[in-house]
């Protein structure tokens, strides 16, 4: 589980943690929950929950 693991980070460097996290998912074959606001994240994964008004939608 990551909350905001790249909020502070500039585009190289949240782009490097983000290909490390995923790499590491792949190849422990695991979950990965990432909590996020940027859009561009989101896009590059799998499956995308959005929490809403109080309701978890999938989109």
């Amino acid at each position: 589980m990551a909350d905001e693991p790249t909020g502070n980070l500039d585009a190289k460097n949240a782009a490097d943690v983000l290909a490390l996290m995923v790499e590491l998912n792949q190849a422990q074959n695991s979950a990965l929950v990432i909590v996020t606001h940027d859009q561009m994240i989101a896009q590059k994964m799998q499956r995308v929950l959005v929490l809403e008004d109080g309701r978890l939608n999938e989109s």
